[in-house]
């Protein structure tokens, strides 16, 4: 990765969750393409960021005052995915496994490639909401 830029790409959550998943899948672009990371590693990227979205909205009780926010910022050890949220406590580390896809949306595989692909560097429930930081391995 190219260290051009140690600001953060960051971009806030709301409750349209179809509005805030395309936010996050285009701040991984530009992401992307600022740190020039290999196509591999973007598109590993690029899903991990939308799993770890989507399952706000899919799971996170997620209702009319909810907001949140995305940030992705180059770290020595690869990109690092920052995702605050005002849901209800989830601590991906203790998270039970699906048993499988869902048949009607094909859904129910997102932990486990969160969990495959991202060392998840921390959790911690703050006054706020959630914070929950992954960072992609190489």
């Amino acid at each position: 990765m190219n260290r051009r830029n140690l600001k953060p790409h960051r971009c806030d959550l709301d409750a349209n969750g179809p509005e805030s998943i395309h936010r996050a899948v285009e701040l991984v672009r530009a992401f992307s393409q600022e740190h020039t990371l290999k196509p591999a590693q973007s598109a590993k990227l690029a899903v991990l960021v939308e799993e770890a979205v989507t399952n706000l909205y899919d799971h996170g009780g997620v209702t009319g005052g909810f907001c949140g926010w995305l940030e992705l910022q180059d770290a020595a050890t690869g990109a690092q995915v920052r995702l605050g949220d005002n849901g209800p406590p989830f601590d991906l580390r203790t998270a039970v496994q699906s048993d499988g896809p869902n048949p009607d949306r094909g859904g129910g595989a997102g932990l486990a490639l969160i969990q495959a692909w991202a060392d998840i560097t921390d959790y911690r429930r703050e006054p706020d909401g959630n914070v929950l930081e992954l960072t992609l391995r190489s």
